[in-house]
């Protein structure tokens, strides 16, 4: 096959070795639903908020927007430290790594809120770890740095937000589009390495040399059969009537 094809040339591949894509797409598509439902465990997301400030105007003015900026960066630091995340690794017997990947923190330009998102496999343990993270940070502020301006958004009784992410749904519809890509990528490789010769112009190319006429093997496979297929019946009558003569 040509190194460089056309469009034409590659529909005329894809219509050639269409079992081929239809096979690897249906294969692509019963191992993603297989790894979905019993393999790939579900990913949840809790967020807990903690609000940094007030949010209340003095005098017609909020406070002074540069003490809130550090005050947020300050925050946004805490989290993030060993003293925080060693506190709750102690406390969910988490590796030293472990806490960190599974960490998030989030903050939105002009936002006096500050976003502690945590992922994990277990829905349970998920919720405990982004509220745990942000108690203890919204206390190490109030009794080490006496920042009083600082609280959660949930009460006690509320659970952070939670969701899934990801879907069964989304991983079907990549397992479609990554079974197709594959099922071209091998159709494209069968026809590569398919070295027969499929016309008049790949044989004048190869040999260099003029084709001076060609022959339907198919239509004279087919004659020939018919053929036979008549002197097969011609013989049959032929018996049958000896057979009414001798009688």
């Amino acid at each position: 096959m040509n190194e460089h094809i056309d469009l034409k040339t590659f529909f005329k591949i894809m219509k050639k070795r269409w079992l081929t894509i239809i096979f690897t797409v249906i294969c692509i598509f019963l191992l993603t639903l297989c790894l979905s439902i019993y393999v790939i465990k579900p990913t949840y997301e809790a967020t807990e908020n903690i609000l940094i400030g007030k949010l209340t105007k003095k005098d017609g003015q909020y406070g002074d927007s540069q003490e809130l900026n550090m005050l947020l960066a300050s925050t946004i630091d805490l989290i993030k430290s060993p003293i925080v995340l060693n506190s709750v690794k102690e406390q969910f017997n988490l590796e030293d790594d472990e806490l960190e990947k599974k960490l998030a923190v989030q903050n939105n330009r002009d936002s006096q809120i500050v976003n502690v998102v945590v992922r994990g496999h277990d829905l349970g343990t998920t919720k405990e770890i982004a509220n745990t993270i942000a108690k203890t940070t919204v206390n190490k502020m109030n009794a080490q740095f006496d920042v009083q301006d600082i609280k959660l958004l949930s009460d006690n009784d509320t659970d952070p937000s939670i969701k899934v992410v990801g879907s069964l749904s989304l991983n079907i519809a990549i397992g479609l589009v990554i079974g197709l890509f594959l099922g071209v990528g091998l159709a494209m490789c069968r026809e590569y390495w398919d070295e027969s010769i499929k016309n008049v112009n790949e044989v004048e190319m190869t040999l260099g040399l003029s084709v001076l006429g060609q022959v339907n093997l198919k239509k004279s496979k087919r004659m020939y059969k018919n053929k036979t297929g008549v002197k097969h019946q011609a013989s049959l009558v032929n018996n049958e009537k000896g057979r009414q003569i001798g009688v």
